[in-house]
């Protein structure tokens, strides 16, 4: 799949990314971690499945600039920061935000939002006769709501995300 950049006006159809390759490799470059040895194909994919966590994983306030015919959930209209001011085009803190959950792919973390348990199989026990299995992840090994991504997932402003199942903004 081609990388599809979304710009301010949210007018790009099929966009599938709000970061380019160019600003991935040189936001991590800045933190010290040089990506530049993997294939643009591999950072492509990356920015996808990270621009596809960053969507769907969050309820975001406002509105879809354009509704339903805009591809992306940014940019937003009704969307304010914490100090009250008004959130026009693609916030940086998004863009941020996808390319560190594009590093976690590109370090072979798989984004979950289903909750599913994350880490590398500890121990896995089997029984045939009575057809039982138990599996232990090392790691955090999470179930329930949404797997936590602290470093990223910090990178969107609370004041972005609906707190609560009901749609209610909570401040923080």
């Amino acid at each position: 799949m081609t990388l599809v950049i979304q710009d301010d006006t949210g007018l790009i159809s099929d966009a599938n990314s709000y970061a380019t390759v160019v600003e991935l490799e040189a936001y991590w470059l800045s933190r010290n971690s040089d990506i530049s040895a993997l294939t643009d194909a591999v950072k492509e994919a990356a920015l996808i499945k990270a621009w596809e966590y960053t969507d769907y994983a969050f309820d975001f306030v406002g509105n879809r600039l354009n509704g339903r015919t805009q591809t992306t959930q940014f940019p937003r209209e009704y969307l304010y920061d914490c100090e009250g001011n008004l959130v026009e085009g693609i916030p940086y803190e998004i863009k941020n935000a996808q390319m560190e959950y594009a590093k976690r792919e590109l370090d072979g973390t798989t984004l979950q939002e289903d909750g599913s348990a994350t880490g590398a199989i500890k121990r896995e026990k089997s029984k045939i006769d009575v057809i039982e299995t138990e599996i232990e992840y090392s790691g955090s090994g999470q179930t329930g709501n949404k797997v936590s991504y602290p470093t990223a997932d910090n990178k969107i402003p609370k004041a972005f995300i609906f707190a609560n199942n009901d749609n209610e903004l909570v401040m923080y």
